[in-house]
């Protein structure tokens, strides 16, 4: 099982794949959290959101026109709706129907609206950080509001698919919605370096991509175990056995 994070950057132009969609998990949660949002004033949303007067605009009237009954008509499946750079390190539109399928079973989505997406889950245009502070509008955090729905659940994809790892190929701010004292699989993290004059640094925006990439090699191999994730060689990045420990991988680019 891979899970990764949701992006800001969103694309709902309309797509000609034929594909069998599914439902979110959690849509009345869903569907409470939207209530909330909608009763809020623009300045209010702002302030909650932190956001520019601009992106204020766009994601107040995203709220205000989101569905949360009867029919959807600006809807997408999460995997082609997401476009940021773990999305373009993904590259799921390269995806055969066969490895969609499997992206289906073996992949999740964190989200700050939906709590946990399956790929082919139909999702409307939001923006909810998952570590938004909504104890005002909800009178808890959204990490309260979601971590034993997605841990179990989680669980849940684990115990079907027979998964003895969880890899984890999200950010810090969407991985603390899992609890990983419940997690019924051993937890496995890369990390992505840059080496500059002897000295290893956070790739940024890379690592994002490596994320999305890695998640890419192991939807189309399958992988299941620890040693063919060190194969991992996307972006000029290799695995570094001095600096991994166990379930620990660590991935450096010479720069």
């Amino acid at each position: 099982m891979i899970v990764i994070s949701p992006a800001k950057k969103l694309n709902f132009d309309q797509q000609n794949i034929e594909l069998k969609t599914t439902s979110p998990y959690f849509l009345n949660k869903t569907n409470e959290l939207v209530s909330n949002l909608k009763k809020l004033q623009p300045e209010e949303f702002k302030l909650l959101m932190n956001l520019s007067d601009k992106l204020t605009e766009l994601n107040y009237k995203r709220f205000q026109d989101f569905s949360t009954v009867g029919e959807i008509k600006n809807k997408k499946p999460a995997i082609f709706a997401f476009s940021g750079d773990t999305y373009s390190g993904l590259s799921s539109e390269e995806f055969s129907k066969i490895e969609l399928n499997y992206a289906q079973s073996h992949l999740r989505i964190l989200s700050g609206l939906y709590g946990l997406l399956k790929p082919l889950d139909l999702i409307q245009p939001y923006r909810l950080e998952m570590g938004t502070k909504t104890n005002e509008l909800i009178n808890k955090s959204l990490y309260s509001f979601w971590t034993d729905e997605i841990s179990e659940k989680i669980n849940e994809d684990l115990k079907i698919n027979k998964s003895k790892f969880l890899f984890n190929l999200s950010s810090n701010e969407y991985f603390k919605s899992i609890d990983t004292s419940k997690i019924e699989a051993e937890i496995v993290t890369p990390h992505f370096y840059v080496k500059k004059n002897g000295d290893l640094r956070p790739s940024g925006m890379f690592s994002k991509k490596c994320r999305g990439a890695m998640a890419k090699m192991i939807i189309k191999n399958k992988v299941d175990n620890l040693k063919s994730l060190e194969n991992f060689s996307e972006y000029g990045y290799k695995f570094d056995p001095k600096h991994s420990k166990k379930n620990t991988l660590v991935f450096i680019k010479n720069k």
